[in-house]
């Protein structure tokens, strides 16, 4: 109860503060667009914050809140959404209670959170930040999408009611938020402000009641046909089962170089299920150039996989720009924009050319490379670093090209999250930089271990012992490429 009143409180002298201002604002005028980003800037901020300090360890929102260590995977994503590709720095301080975490707290008032409640309350956030921004991932088009979602079977963590009395205390709170943050410095943008959440706001709680509406109709019509339906839908995973594993067999193509050739390829993949969401290929262009691609195509097994043959035959179709990393990257977002569902993909794409002694490479928000010399006992680790967002959620994205010189005894490793991301036992993490480590392997003297000794094998065996569990969490691939 006290601390209502204190809300109140703090509201009301806030408006005061507001009415008092003397600065001539009549006569200002308000760019609404310049606003808009204002205030998306604002909840992408406190998003990003948000994630990383539930992914730092520190306690979010309240004793009884979940441990959210199970969907880290999904935070992750989210990140990588929103262009950060940043975990939580050590030692930053997470002391502050964003606007996200405030609005939790007051939902736990009278909600008993439970990990799925969790993440489709997450949507109703993210829908409130794309809100005010026209570049939007393709699932967060229109509120309808987002309601649909969270109301789905797969979802089902809130009602109706519940997405009501979110939204409305999400406004609430986000209103006070820009009362004090905007209001004390700009009573015209505050107001402007208020009234874009409001329109805002209003759309989605009629689009709430339209879709309820719906879906009661159709819960209505389809009642009689519901075992029908059931096996209906059995037969025809089945079916996509057995499609999907076709699909994967056919899409993955290696074109490794022959033991005359001064380049040796070895590739290590391993799906979580019989498909998975990991795609490769190595392409020979000319006797002395290739083409090597790979990339994560969010979530695994079906749902994942089915979207192989969309990448594929983008990456066939655009044959053109092997020599083009950065082109190359820029036609297939455009390809897969819009065809992806709930689903995104990052990848990188390496052009190795031995005659020349180069590579070209991009990336679209996948996990860096490296390239390290082996033969040299104090080797420069270069990294192959994230340039552009992922492939799938924004259209006419632009990819940045970089060219790198490379000599003898050069190890280019490329890699997906599966590998740094597998958790042992006790949840704690690998990262990348003891993926690292075991990459770049010394013996007791000091002296880095020959290429021969650091394998896909020898890979797959650490990951093995550190997890504790010959299953892994999720697809794994990666790919080493040594210049001899």
């Amino acid at each position: 109860m006290s601390e209502d009143l204190d809300f109140e409180v703090e509201m009301f002298l806030s408006k005061l503060r507001l009415l008092g201002s003397k600065s001539g604002i009549e006569t200002q005028e308000i760019d609404r667009n310049e606003l808009k980003q204002t205030l998306f800037q604002i909840l992408r901020e406190d998003m990003v914050y948000s994630l990383q300090k539930i992914l730092s360890g520190t306690k979010f929102v309240n004793d009884s809140f979940p441990d959210l260590t199970p969907i880290h995977r999904e935070i992750l994503a989210i990140l990588k959404e929103l262009g950060n590709y940043h975990r939580p720095h050590p030692g930053r301080d997470y002391s502050r209670i964003s606007l996200l975490e405030s609005w939790f707290q007051a939902l736990s008032k009278t909600w008993t959170f439970n990990l799925q409640r969790v993440v489709d309350t997450f949507q109703i956030y993210r829908w409130k930040l794309y809100s005010f921004t026209e570049e939007r991932p393709f699932t967060y088009q229109s509120p309808s999408q987002v309601i649909e979602r969270i109301l789905s079977p797969e979802g089902s963590g809130l009602n109706f009611a519940q997405i009501y009395e979110a939204e409305v205390l999400l406004r609430k709170n986000f209103q006070f938020h820009l009362l004090r943050k905007i209001g004390s410095e700009n009573r015209l943008k505050y107001l402007i402000s208020t009234e874009i959440l409001s329109l805002e706001s209003d759309s989605l709680i009629q689009n709430l009641h339209a879709v309820i509406s719906t879906r009661l109709e159709e819960l209505l019509n389809t009642r009689q046909l519901e075992h029908e339906n059931t096996l209906k839908e059995k037969l025809d995973l089945e079916k996509e089962f057995r499609q999907a594993e076709k699909i994967q067999k056919k899409s993955l193509r290696a074109d490794l170089p022959g033991p005359e050739e001064s380049v040796r390829m070895q590739v290590l993949y391993k799906p979580l299920l019989p498909v998975g969401g990991d795609f490769y290929t190595i392409r020979r262009i000319s006797g002395t150039e290739y083409g090597i691609f790979l990339a994560d195509i969010s979530g695994h097994g079906i749902g994942a996989a089915l979207f192989f043959n969309t990448l594929k035959s983008s990456f066939e179709k655009n044959s053109g720009y092997w020599e083009r990393p950065g082109k190359l990257l820029r036609k297939i977002n455009e390809d897969v924009y819009g065809k992806l569902n709930d689903n995104f993909i990052t990848g990188i794409y390496i052009y190795l050319n031995i005659k020349k002694k180069l590579i070209k490479y991009s990336n679209a928000g996948h996990n860096k490379g490296i390239i390290f010399n082996h033969l040299m006992p104090n080797f420069k680790l270069r990294f192959l670093s994230p340039g552009g967002k992922v492939l799938g959620i924004f259209p006419k994205m632009d990819y940045k090209e970089k060219e790198l010189r490379i000599s003898s005894g050069d190890r280019i490793v490329i890699f997906t999250d599966g590998i740094p991301e597998t958790h042992n036992p006790e949840q704690k993490m690998l990262g990348d930089r003891e993926l690292y480590r075991w990459l770049t392997k010394r013996s007791s003297a000091g002296a880095i271990a020959p290429a021969s000794e650091v394998t896909p094998e020898s890979i797959d065996r650490h990951l093995i012992e550190f997890r504790g569990s010959p299953k892994a969490e999720d697809d794994i691939c990666l790919i080493l490429i040594d210049i001899i």
